[in-house]
């Protein structure tokens, strides 16, 4: 089996549309990757090739750390061809990680990890979620109604009747920014710096992968945005923010009915709710009430196996190790 780098983007997408997981594919599309490098990063696609073709792909973005350090971040990925073994996929990552001289490859497989496998690999905390919502929107528009739960339904019509508006594809983001730092502050989450997501939604902006903001109105003030990202037929809930003033007129509820409604007039088959708390979580878990929102509106759990790292350098890393949990303990205290 020979790696190869892919440059060619029908190439690399063609790959990702035929073997991307349900939740989070448009994280190993290559326009995410040109999004990355807009950002400031180094990406770089690589495929396992055997006899029948790429076997495992993964898009690399490159992490540096402190002291000449760095990690290979394969997010939502690597993707295994199916049929093929995620062996290849490992070796991928390891050889990757290796040249590059890496401290570890982080990735999020897709695919399920054999006990054996996974001993070999460290557990980490999740980038992305590793537990999801997905709404089919090849349902009926009444039966994505019904779908709902009641009161999730009462609070859409109260919002319609309150005279809430929504925009999708908003330019609003001088208005939307605040809103996203204070759902961050209450919810003890960082942002990105603002320019990342003007970055995003600015680079993702082709018919083949799009983010975009859309807000909700109440007497002309913003009180509630997304930021949104379409991608190969599902529309997924990046960010989301909403304010402490009119809280009762539920601008939220409604601003997602009108996104799902949109995207399933657009023909996408699916919302992506990114992010919930496991199932059988305690009402004490810290997304219980996003949860419990999310499930409001109907759809089916989709779990994955989480973040972890492949250890190139194990001394290094050890000692990364014992540096991210100390910073940890600082930002909490």
């Amino acid at each position: 089996m020979q790696i190869h780098d892919i440059n060619k983007k029908e190439v690399w997408n063609a790959f990702v549309y035929e073997n991307g997981p349900q939740s989070g594919a448009f994280l190993q599309s290559w326009e995410w990757g040109e999004f990355q490098r807009a950002a400031g990063k180094k990406v770089r696609r690589v495929a396992a090739v055997d006899d029948q073709g790429p076997a495992a792909a993964a898009q690399l973005v490159e992490t540096a750390l402190p002291f000449g350090l760095r990690y290979q971040f394969c997010p939502r990925g690597p993707l295994v061809r199916r049929g093929a073994t995620p062996a290849a996929a490992h070796a991928l990552l390891g050889a990757v990680a290796g040249k590059t001289g890496s401290l570890l490859a982080r990735f999020e497989p897709s695919y399920f990890l054999p006990d054996a496998v996974r001993a070999t690999l460290q557990k980490t905390p999740d980038v992305s979620p590793a537990h999801s919502l997905v709404t089919d929107l090849t349902l009926t528009y009444d039966d994505l109604s019904r779908q709902q739960h009641p009161k999730t339904r009462y609070n859409v019509g109260l919002a319609e009747r309150k005279g809430v508006v929504v925009q999708i594809g908003s330019n609003a983001f001088d208005e939307a920014w605040p809103l996203l730092e204070a759902t961050a502050a209450r919810g003890g989450f960082r942002l990105h710096p603002r320019r990342y997501y003007e970055t995003m939604i600015a680079t993702l902006n082709t018919d083949a992968c799009r983010a975009f903001l859309a807000v909700a109105r109440y007497e002309g003030k913003v009180i509630a945005a997304n930021v949104m990202v379409d991608f190969h037929g599902t529309r997924t809930y990046l960010h989301g923010a909403s304010g402490n003033e009119h809280r009762e007129v539920m601008a939220p509820y409604l601003l997602h009915w009108a996104l799902i409604q949109e995207a399933k007039h657009q023909g996408l088959k699916a919302y992506d709710w990114w992010g919930v708390a496991p199932e059988g979580a305690a009402d004490a878990h810290p997304w219980a009430g996003i949860t419990r929102f999310k499930l409001g509106f109907g759809g089916r759990r989709v779990a994955s196996e989480g973040t972890h790292d492949l250890v190139v350098r194990p001394t290094a890393y050890r000692l990364y190790g014992f540096l991210r949990g100390l910073r940890r303990k600082l930002r909490i205290h």
